[in-house]
């Protein structure tokens, strides 16, 4: 078999997997999101912890954003490394150990004696956090069929949204238990190890992906997992009796092909730009809000947690509504209506503050937190979508670099500028953000919903058996 033949098979094969269905592939695609809920109820646990960690270890405002920014920049490590390592070694060893790693370092976090240890092990914390993300949507993208993956992959706001609940329901009950600080801060760091372990138990019994051994010439292991994950042998007739060594491209070669042609290379640019900004907008402003709230003196802390659970419970309404509007909207209308209704609450929030009214900061962070979880939801799913599955890691990796690049900038940043500038210019300038992103979906953004790598060599082959028929 030549090279140029063997290729062709790889195609062949790639885009019949690509049209393929198991009954319980949304079960799957389910537990790979699942984990941005536990990522998220770890993040935000920090930020409601904050006020505690201040008054047990009297930190600098530095180190403070440090340790609150540590776990986004293990997860730019992590977001480059588990890409690489998901395309060399496969998607179900990675999914495994990188939550196996998660639940240690929670556990580690909660028995730090002083702040820098504990801004080190979020640190570390932060690596599988990375290479999880960068893997579970790129098996997302390989074990669901198109027009489904899509919807799947733009979940992972919703389940973000979703551990946000989960960390302000428990750090509330604790604030209601009267526990101690020094104990407080322990306990809720240390609980997301709990689920982290269940959801690795559950993951356990799921399949490699048949995509991902095809691109690697496992091609007996491949038509076996195909033939066990789907019921039948869909990859009969296609691939070779035996095993074949398939070279891998490096990623330089990865980059320029996702830049060969103008689809991928704008819908690719889009993506880093939407990472980039939703991660920005939500850590310069939301993820500080509670400590906002505190520091203006409108309620108590457990009115505050109250108030910050009915937004984010609205806003997991709108996570869970977002991706049931792709089919309509798609990616393109979906981030237009989100970064445009994230500016709007800004500006709302902006001047809420400078009347110091807690019912107009609310209503801000309504409006800003609906269109930010629309508008944070394409950035991940395009960029694992358009890119080819031999290096869909590494570009799902290099694409959440974007969004913890942002996070760990801005929750290291601007603690800071609130203390310099004032929390309504601070608030402000956060709004460049999302109408650049807006820009961006307009002018840059192609639709890519229903977009299949392969769909074109399906296409070409039945083009062909039609005209040899005729």
């Amino acid at each position: 078999m030549t090279d140029l033949s063997i290729y062709q098979t790889l195609d062949r094969a790639k885009a019949i997997l690509d049209r393929q269905e198991a009954k319980h592939s949304s079960r799957a695609g389910w537990l790979m999101v699942t984990a941005l809920l536990i990522e998220s109820w770890d993040i935000y646990s920090m930020s409601f912890i904050m006020t505690h960690l201040k008054d047990v270890f009297h930190p600098s405002s530095f180190l403070l954003g440090f340790a609150a920014a540590g776990t986004q920049l293990g997860a730019i490590v992590g977001s480059i490394l588990g890409g690489w390592l998901t395309d060399r070694f496969g998607r179900r060893n990675i999914f495994l150990a990188s939550m196996s790693m998660f639940a240690v370092c929670a556990v580690l976090q909660a028995l730090s004696p002083n702040m820098w240890v504990l801004a080190i092990i979020r640190c570390f914390a932060g690596l599988p956090v990375g290479a999880d993300v960068a893997n579970g949507f790129t098996y997302m993208m390989e074990i669901l069929p198109k027009g489904k993956r899509e919807i799947m992959g733009n979940r992972w706001q919703f389940m973000f949204s979703l551990g946000i609940l989960c960390a302000i329901l428990l750090v509330t009950a604790f604030e209601l238990s009267k526990m101690p600080a020094n104990l407080t801060w322990r306990f809720i760091l240390a609980v997301p190890a709990i689920p982290a372990g269940l959801l690795l138990l559950v993951r356990s019994g799921l399949p490699e992906t048949p995509v991902w051994l095809v691109e690697h010439g496992d091609f007996v292991k491949a038509r076996k997992v195909a033939n066990e994950y789907y019921g039948k042998d869909v990859l009969a007739g296609v691939l070779p009796d035996h095993d074949m060594h398939i070279p891998q491209p490096s990623w330089r070669e990865a980059i320029s092909d996702l830049f060969s042609d103008s689809f991928s290379r704008r819908s690719t640019i889009f993506a880093w730009i939407s990472c980039f900004v939703q991660a920005f907008e939500n850590y310069s402003f939301s993820f500080y809000l509670p400590t906002i709230l505190a520091g203006l003196g409108i309620a108590t802390l457990v009115q505050n947690n109250m108030a910050m659970f009915a937004v984010y419970l609205l806003a997991s309404i709108s996570a869970f509504v977002g991706p049931l509007t792709l089919p309509k909207l798609g990616h393109k209308g979906l981030s237009e209506w989100g970064f445009g209704l994230v500016t709007i609450g800004i500006l709302v929030m902006v001047f809420g503050i400078t009347r110091t009214s807690m019912a107009i900061i609310i209503t801000g962070s309504g409006i800003m937190l609906w269109g930010h979880y629309w508008s944070s939801e394409s950035g991940m799913t395009i960029a694992s979508l358009v890119a080819k599955p031999a290096y869909r890691g590494a570009a799902s990796g290099i694409a959440y670099v974007f969004v913890k690049l942002a996070s760990f900038l801005t929750l290291w940043v601007f603690p800071t500028l609130y203390d310099r500038l004032g929390v309504p210019k601070a608030t402000l300038l956060i709004a460049i953000g999302p109408v650049v992103a807006f820009l961006a979906a307009v002018f840059i953004l192609p639709e890519t919903f229903g977009h299949a790598v392969n769909a074109e060599t399906i296409q070409s082959a039945e083009a062909k058996a039609t005209g040899s028929k005729d």
